[in-house]
C-alpha cells in the first residue's frame, strides 16, 4: 500500500474519507483537478519553490535530488547525509509507512534545518495562534504548521541522532524585488504531464535581493504536539496519534467513513453542478464520493436529487442540523434558521424547496426604486487582474495587485447595447496598472452615467491601485487618485473599523448586492455568483433566450471581438454563454502547441484568465499562441460585462410585464 506522504497527510487531516477517493481517481470525480484557480496557485508555488532553492542552496543545480523513484531518492539522501555537512533539495525520508520529500534541508554536524517553502505571503505581524481560550491554531495557518510538524516528525523518527530545526519559508510582503522580471525567470512548463520550472537567468546574482521570510516554528510545533486533536476513529488524542490513525487508514486501502458536516460543502470529490457535465462524467463511469458519504450517513432516506442542508445560503448552523438528523433542506423549517440579517433570504430558499417552487422571486418595488435612481447611459465594467507570487517588476513586493484588462459595456435609455470599450496589456514585462486606470478613467468620465460592478473585486482593485499611486512618482497621480475616490467606497484616513465607509459621488453600484437584496432564483442553488445567476436568468427569461439566441447582426448588439454571426445563447450548450466561448486554440491539436500552453483549453473564468496572463508574462510563446490567448482574454472579459447587461435587461423585462 502507498505511504502517508505530506500531501496525503494534509488531505486526511481535512477529511480521512478523501484518502480513499484520492487513491481511486479513476472512479471518483475530483473537481479540484480541473480548478483553474488552484492550478494558478500551483504554478506560483513551483516558482517560489525554485526561487527558494536558489536562495538556500550553495549549488542549486547540484543539490537537488531529481529522481521521482522513491527507493532511489531514499538511497541518494542517505548517501549525501553521510557527509558531515549537506544541503539537499527534495531530500527523501521514511519512517515505517510515513514518507516525505523535504523542500530543502541543511545539515551541519548533528543539526538539521528543515525549510518548508509555501507560496503564502507573510507581513511580519501574522498570528499563528488564536488569542481567545482555548488557544488553537489560526485557521489561516493551520494547514501550513501541521504540514511542517508532520515533516519534522518523520525526519526525527528516521534520523534519531539529529536535532531538527523546522522553518516555514514564506513570501515577505515587506520586501521588494530589486530586479525586473523575477517571475519571468522561472517559467512553468509541463513535461511528461508534470509541471517543471525552467531557469531563465545565468547566475544567482541575477535574482537580486531575497524576497522570502524564514520563520523558525519549533516553539509552535511543540505547542501542536501538546494539543488534543479530534481523531478519525473517535475521541481525542495527541498529534502523533492523529498521524498513526491516518497512516493506518491509508494502509488499509479500504473506504473510511468519518461522518458528514459543513466541511462537505467544499468537498471536491463530487460531480459538477452542471447537469450536462455531470451526465457526461457518469457516462464515463465516474461517481460522486460526496454522495456516497451522504448515502452512508442518511441511509435509505437519502435522495441525491434533493437539495442538501449544506446548500442553504450563508447558513452557520449546518453541523447542528446534521447532528439533529436534518440532512435535506426539506427537513428544515423556519425555526431552525432563526433570526438574522440573512434569515429572510434563507427562509425564501427553504420555502421554495419545500413547496417545489422553482420560479424566481423579484422584489419589484425595491428594485424599481433602485432602477429609477440610475442615470443613463449605464456603464458595466469588469476587470481581470493577477497577483504574481514572485514580483514581475523592480520595487514590487510579492502578490502585489496588477490590473491588466477591463471590458466596458453601455446601455442607453433606448436600450441599445454597445461594447463601448476594452483595454488589455499583454506585453511581457510591462507594468499595466497605472495605464489601466488612465484608460478606464478616460472611458468613464465623458458623462455622469451610473457605473456597475459585480461583487467587490473592482472596488478592491481600484483601491489597491490608489495605494500604489500614492507611493509612485507618476505626474498625474493626484488626478488619478481623486478620480478613483469618486467611483469607489473606502475607509477614510483615520476612520475606525466600525465607522461606515466613505462613498464617492459616483460610487459603483454592486449588482451582486442587488441580487442578494432583491432577486432569488432556485436554479442558482443559493449561489450569488454571476456564473450561476446568468444561466438561471436565461432559463427563466424567454426574452433573453430570444434576444441572445440570434446572431449579433440580427439583435443589433455591438461587439468588439465577435463576428456578426456570433450567437451567445445556444440550446446545444445549455443556453450558457460561458459554455459557448470557443476554445483558446480552436482548431489546433494540443500536440502542435508549445509546452508552455498545453492544457490551456478553455478560458471561461477568472482563474483561467490569471493563468493565461501569467503565460503571456513569463513564457516565450510563438506569436500565434500569444495572439490566441490575447483574443480569448478579450472575448471572455467582454462576456463578463455583457452578462451584467443581460441581468439588467432581465430585471427591466420582468418589471415591465
Amino acid at each position: 500500500m502507498s505511504s502517508l506522504t505530506k500531501s496525503r497527510f494534509k488531505l486526511g487531516w481535512d477529511c480521512p474519507t478523501k484518502l480513499y477517493f484520492n487513491d481511486h481517481r479513476a472512479e471518483y470525480c475530483d473537481l479540484m483537478s480541473d480548478d483553474p484557480f488552484m492550478a494558478g496557485l500551483a504554478e506560483g508555488g513551483y516558482q517560489v519553490g525554485e526561487f527558494a532553492r536558489w536562495m538556500l542552496c550553495d549549488r542549486p543545480q547540484a543539490d537537488i535530488i531529481e529522481t521521482m523513484n522513491k527507493d532511489a531518492a531514499l538511497a541518494e539522501t542517505r548517501r549525501r547525509m553521510a557527509d558531515a555537512d549537506a544541503t539537499i533539495a527534495e531530500a527523501a525520508f521514511q519512517h515505517e509507512h510515513l514518507f516525505i520529500r523535504a523542500d530543502v534541508i541543511v545539515k551541519v554536524g548533528n543539526v538539521l534545518k528543515l525549510y518548508e517553502v509555501k507560496s503564502k505571503s507573510w507581513d511580519g505581524e501574522a498570528e499563528f495562534w488564536t488569542k481567545r481560550e482555548p488557544v488553537r491554531l489560526s485557521a489561516k495557518w493551520e494547514e501550513y504548521l501541521l504540514d511542517v510538524s508532520f515533516q519534522k516528525h518523520v525526519i526525527e523518527k528516521s534520523c534519531p541522532g539529529l536535532t531538527v530545526l523546522a522553518h516555514l519559508v514564506l513570501l515577505d510582503k515587506g520586501k521588494c524585488a530589486s530586479v525586473d522580471g523575477l517571475s519571468r525567470m522561472f517559467p512553468v512548463v509541463r513535461r511528461d504531464d508534470r509541471p517543471c520550472v525552467e531557469r531563465r537567468f545565468a547566475k544567482k546574482e541575477d535574482l537580486g535581493e531575497d524576497v522570502l521570510a524564514y520563520i523558525n516554528v519549533d516553539d509552535d510545533i511543540a505547542k501542536i504536539r501538546a494539543l488534543d486533536f479530534d481523531l478519525p476513529r473517535g475521541g481525542t488524542g495527541r498529534f502523533i496519534e492523529l498521524i498513526e490513525q491516518l497512516s493506518a487508514i491509508q494502509q488499509s486501502g479500504q473506504p473510511f467513513f468519518c461522518g458528514i458536516g459543513s466541511k462537505c460543502k467544499a468537498c471536491s470529490f463530487r460531480l459538477p453542478p452542471d447537469p450536462r457535465e455531470a451526465a457526461a462524467l457518469v457516462a464515463k463511469g465516474y461517481k460522486s464520493g460526496r454522495d456516497e458519504c451522504w448515502s452512508t450517513a442518511v441511509g435509505r432516506g437519502y435522495d441525491p436529487t434533493q437539495p442538501k442542508v449544506i446548500e442553504l445560503w450563508n447558513f452557520r448552523k449546518t453541523s447542528d442540523m446534521i447532528a439533529a438528523g436534518k440532512f435535506h433542506l426539506r427537513d428544515l423549517d423556519a425555526s431552525d434558521i432563526g433570526a438574522g440579517t440573512c434569515a429572510t433570504r434563507q427562509i425564501m430558499q427553504l420555502e421554495k424547496v419545500k413547496h417545489g417552487d422553482d420560479t424566481p422571486w423579484i422584489d419589484r418595488d425595491g428594485l424599481s426604486v433602485k432602477i429609477n435612481n440610475w442615470r443613463y447611459p449605464l456603464h458595466f465594467i469588469d476587470f481581470e487582474t493577477a497577483r504574481m507570487a514572485l514580483p514581475g517588476h523592480r520595487g514590487m513586493p510579492p502578490y502585489m495587485q496588477v490590473a491588466f484588462q477591463f471590458s466596458h459595456h453601455t446601455v442607453d435609455k433606448a436600450g441599445r447595447v454597445h461594447h463601448a470599450g476594452q483595454w488589455i496589456e499583454a506585453r511581457p514585462g510591462v507594468f499595466p496598472s497605472f495605464d489601466f486606470v488612465r484608460a478606464l478613467k478616460k472611458q468613464l468620465e465623458a458623462d455622469g452615467g451610473t457605473i456597475f460592478r459585480y461583487a467587490a473585486h473592482e472596488n478592491s482593485v481600484l483601491r489597491d491601485i490608489h495605494g500604489q499611486l500614492e507611493g509612485s512618482a507618476e505626474t498625474d497621480r493626484a488626478a488619478l487618485m481623486q478620480w478613483i475616490d469618486s467611483v469607489t467606497e473606502y475607509k477614510a484616513p483615520g476612520a475606525k473599523q466600525k465607522d461606515p465607509k466613505t462613498a464617492g459621488p459616483r460610487n459603483m453600484v454592486d449588482m451582486r448586492t442587488l441580487v442578494i437584496d432583491h432577486h432569488y432564483d432556485p436554479a442558482t442553488h443559493g449561489s450569488n455568483s454571476l456564473k450561476y445567476v446568468l444561466p438561471a436568468i436565461i432559463g427563466s427569461s424567454a426574452h433573453l433566450r430570444r434576444r441572445y439566441g440570434q446572431s449579433l447582426s440580427q439583435s443589433g448588439i455591438h461587439s468588439l471581438n465577435c463576428p456578426a454571426d456570433w450567437i451567445w445563447v445556444r440550446p446545444e450548450r445549455g443556453n450558457d454563454p460561458y459554455a459557448a466561448l470557443p476554445a483558446v486554440f480552436e482548431g489546433r491539436e494540443q500536440e502542435a502547441l508549445s509546452e508552455y500552453v498545453r492544457g490551456l483549453d478553455e478560458l471561461d473564468d477568472g482563474g483561467t484568465a490569471t493563468i493565461a496572463y501569467a503565460k503571456l508574462q513569463y513564457c516565450d510563446l510563438p506569436d500565434a499562441e500569444r495572439e490566441a490567448i490575447r483574443s480569448a482574454l478579450l472575448r471572455y472579459c467582454e462576456l463578463d460585462t455583457l452578462a451584467m447587461v443581460m441581468l439588467f435587461e432581465y430585471w427591466t423585462s420582468v418589471l415591465s410585464e
